[in-house]
């Protein structure tokens, strides 16, 4: 009797700590709140917009390749080129905030509500409260494959 009490007691506690397992694993890959896609990301260009300055934020301008795609409802690929507009609160968080070349992490992103034309499928914005992280200390979610060259050795 007591051996089928402690089989009972060992199979909730091991179910107990799967689901909390889980759980900690399912809200780390959650979405942003209220971003369309989750990319990850490397920066070719970047540059302080045009017209900003106009206010008391700076709008930058990033031409991001998409190497992966995490989480989208947006038809994006990897190896998509896109263009992804931002803003700076000062010219101080402007300098430490602007991504250099060749950056990667992840970008939560939105359709930019300002594009127009056939390019426009290609802007983004900053998801709110979110924006551009850096990757934790491990490859990108890509897997670099070579696959032999046929004839080669």
């Amino acid at each position: 009797m007591l051996q089928i009490y402690s089989l009972r007691i060992a199979t909730l506690s091991a179910l107990g700590a799967l689901s909390v397992l889980c759980g900690a694993a399912w809200a780390e890959q959650a979405p942003a709140v209220g971003a369309a896609a989750t990319l990850e990301v490397k920066v070719l260009e970047a540059q302080v917009a045009p017209d900003s300055g106009q206010g008391e934020r700076d709008a930058v301008l990033y031409q991001m390749q998409v190497i992966s795609v995490l989480r989208s409802t947006i038809p994006v690929k990897p190896g998509d080129t896109i263009v992804v507009r931002s803003h700076a609160l000062s010219k101080e968080a402007l300098d430490q905030g602007l991504r250099p070349l060749g950056w990667i992490g992840t970008a939560y992103l939105n359709p930019d509500p300002n594009a127009s034309g056939p390019e426009a499928r290609w802007q983004f914005v900053i998801a709110n409260g979110t924006g551009l992280e850096d990757l934790p200390p491990t490859p990108p979610s890509v897997k670099w494959i070579e696959y032999p060259r046929e004839g080669a050795k």
